[in-house]
């Protein structure tokens, strides 16, 4: 330590404030507070207890300043101030939080607020309910909230063009919105339906349904019996939602409880959100460059995640649980800040200061410790059987609650959009070919589309869809394809596409991660033009969005791969070993994506195509089987009443004319020859 330095620290105050830490270039890299300034920074350089992470702090201390204040909450103030300021190196900080998503109850111009989803956050245009962990548990929870209260998601200029015209969207006929764009719903009702779905949101479920038998008894004794069947129709669609949440203890708490993982200089942390006794979410948190040891790391996360919370006016719980002792100073001035901002005395709780409830506080820390463990490992692609843990161990395996009360915490929802923890090779895998594809998230659903016709007669589009990795038909579907009749893959392509995006726009058919067509740089220009039109009707952002990307056959892999399963790569028909392998495009790139030497992701992409095309081919013959018996000539592109006459009464019969050569049908009357090619290449394709 330079003479300079150690001069500072002797002379600094015992008095509460800020400690600001620079590097030998001048630059801030790390922002504390304490109670007693001298005591609090003379502990980093007495080299007792520090640990391999102070220490690599202390290493690049150069120079220190104090800045005293008037007491500990005057400090807390400061030091998140300068935070902000500077955005120290060895400072936590939420930026991870960014990209998870709100859901927002919008103010309104036209005295309807509306319900939506957002990554981005504006203070004083509504109420922010989040960040989750979850897209699709946000979107589900807003369906079910659609569902129930029948609450408008529409952009007011949607709103005013509904409303010019007298006319509702889709939302309203399919009983997800009440129309107040043309005068069908109450204002006060609506606004009632606002308090309720606040009250769902932030987990108070009991309270809700309270109030609801309240208001329905009011209903009947006044002979409202209409009103009343409503209100008992809300009311047992949240006791389902009830019944499905994970019920910790029989007690009104609500409960933060802090469970985190850590290896060397990255950690994952994770709340587990509990409101009236029950698992409503977990909200996530990777760092990547922790240089605090765990007990610091926690306080000081804790410290922000609460600062942000006041920031957006989100739910406070009664406790804060977390699994190490924290600093005495730093657990009272986090609780004055909130008990300043929020009007709520918290109580934080660790290990010291549990008096009662061991059994609750071991279970719900193990929770949380898993879920973090969980993310860690989907996050740093690691081994979770390797590595020094410095969670807590948990009592029990559990599965990760991501979202808000309500639909997010169904079993079959995290059975279908969360990696299995018992499955950690599959996870490595999707966690590669998200890498590979640049993607934002883990290509957990991936969806794809082909095409099956013979020159646009009986025309059908499939879905195939793979699930961490393995085909699900359960969310396999088909088009009959009704604006074509004539060969135009592009134009099949795009009917298909946009029919797929209206099931989503309904609330039916939930986005996958990715959506794959089978094609070229065409089938994918297609694709985005679909995406895109989406998007902008639907005011949907580009983020929230599943990537796209096109698959194109290559020469080889189409005859050396049928039927080959990407698992078993020692197959004589390795397509990899015969250099047969597909290409993979994406939007605004010219050339494909290279896969290297990783075999398992490209194969399986190209199996998910093949079980596209399967499918498609499937209806396709059932179609075509079902017209020869009823020789339904006429939906032969090129074939009318007027040529289809000629043929019988030339031909003879069916049988006659599927025999027929090109040459011989074009002798017909009125079939040209490209009617001729439709009509032999009808009888006689596979496909």
């Amino acid at each position: 330590m330079n003479e300079v330095l150690l001069a500072k620290i002797k002379s600094i105050s015992g008095s509460p404030g800020v400690y600001i830490m620079k590097n030998i270039n001048g630059e801030v890299i790390y922002v504390g507070k304490a109670k007693n300034l001298k005591k609090r920074v003379s502990q980093y350089f007495s080299g007792k207890n520090a640990g391999v992470k102070t220490e690599h702090l202390v290493s690049k201390i150069n120079d220190i300043e104090t800045i005293i204040s008037g007491n500990e909450l005057e400090a807390f103030l400061l030091e998140n101030t300068l935070i902000k300021q500077y955005k120290p190196k060895y400072n936590i900080s939420l930026k991870d939080d960014k990209s998870y998503p709100y859901i927002k109850i919008a103010d309104s111009k036209t005295g309807f607020p509306y319900i939506i989803k957002t990554r981005s956050f504006k203070k004083g245009d509504g109420l922010y309910f989040g960040p989750y962990s979850s897209a699709f548990a946000v979107n589900e929870t807003i369906k079910t909230v659609n569902r129930i209260f029948r609450m408008r998601t529409c952009t007011d200029n949607k709103f005013n063009s509904c409303a010019a015209k007298k006319k509702p969207c889709l939302y309203y006929q399919i009983k997800r919105c009440s129309g107040p764009c043309c005068g069908f719903a109450d204002i006060n009702a609506y606004k009632k339906s606002i308090e309720g779905i606040t009250l769902l949101l932030k987990g108070k479920n009991r309270q809700l349904i309270r109030d609801m038998k309240q208001s329905m008894d009011k209903h009947v004794k006044e002979l409202n019996f209409e009103a009343a069947i409503k209100l008992r129709d809300k009311i047992n669609a949240i006791i389902k939602i009830n019944e499905k949440q994970a019920v910790v203890f029989n007690e009104e708490k609500d409960i933060d409880a802090a469970g985190f993982y850590s290896q060397s200089d990255k950690i994952d942390i994770t709340v587990l959100i509990i409101r009236n006794g029950r698992v409503t979410g977990t909200k996530n948190f990777f760092f990547k460059n922790a240089y605090l040891n765990d007990a610091e790391m926690l306080s000081a996360f804790l410290d922000r995640y609460y600062v942000k919370n006041l920031e957006i006016n989100a739910d406070i719980p009664d406790e804060i649980f977390v699994p190490v002792k924290i600093d005495k100073e730093n657990k009272k001035s986090l609780s004055g800040y909130i008990k300043k901002y929020s009007g709520r005395k918290v109580k934080i709780i660790d290990p010291e200061n549990l008096i009662r409830n061991k059994n609750r506080y071991d279970t719900v820390i193990a929770m949380a410790s898993e879920n973090a463990k969980k993310n860690f490992f989907e996050k740093n692609g690691g081994d979770s059987e390797t590595g020094n843990a410095s969670a807590a161990k948990p009592a029990y395996e559990t599965e990760e609650n991501a979202g808000p009360a309500g639909a997010v915490n169904d079993k079959d929802i995290n059975k279908r959009h969360h990696l299995s923890n018992k499955d950690n090779a599959d996870s490595k895998k999707l966690l590669l070919l998200k890498d590979i594809l640049r993607l934002n998230k883990i290509p957990e659903i991936i969806e794809c589309f082909d095409i099956s016709n013979i020159s646009g007669t009986y025309a059908v589009a499939s879905k195939a869809v793979s699930r961490n990795g393995e085909k699900d038909p359960s969310l396999y579907r088909r088009y009959r394809i009704q604006t074509k009749n004539t060969p135009d893959d592009y134009a099949m392509m795009y009917e298909a596409l946009s029919r797929r995006f209206k099931g989503a726009a309904s609330g039916k058919d939930p986005l996958p991660d990715v959506i794959m067509v089978d094609g070229g740089k065409g089938q994918l220009n297609v694709l985005v033009k679909a995406a895109k039109e989406f998007t902008e009707s639907e005011n949907i952002k580009k983020e929230d969005m599943p990537a796209l990307i096109a698959i194109a056959k290559s020469k080889d892999a189409y005859n050396n791969y049928a039927g080959h399963n990407y698992k078993n790569l020692k197959s004589k028909t390795d397509p990899y070993e015969k250099g047969g392998i597909d290409k993979i495009y994406l939007p605004n790139r010219k050339n494909e994506v290279n896969f290297g030497k990783n075999k398992e992701q490209i194969l399986m992409l190209m199996n998910l195509r093949d079980e596209a095309h399967r499918f498609a081919v499937s209806y396709f013959s059932k179609i075509k089987a079902k017209s020869l018996i009823t020789s339904d000539l006429l939906n032969i592109g090129g074939v009318g009443k007027k040529i289809y006459g000629n043929l019988i009464k030339e031909l003879g019969s069916v049988e006659n004319i599927k025999k027929s050569s090109i040459e011989e049908l074009t002798a017909v009357k009125g079939v040209n020859k490209t009617a001729a090619k439709n009509i032999y290449g009808y009888f006689h394709s596979n496909f």
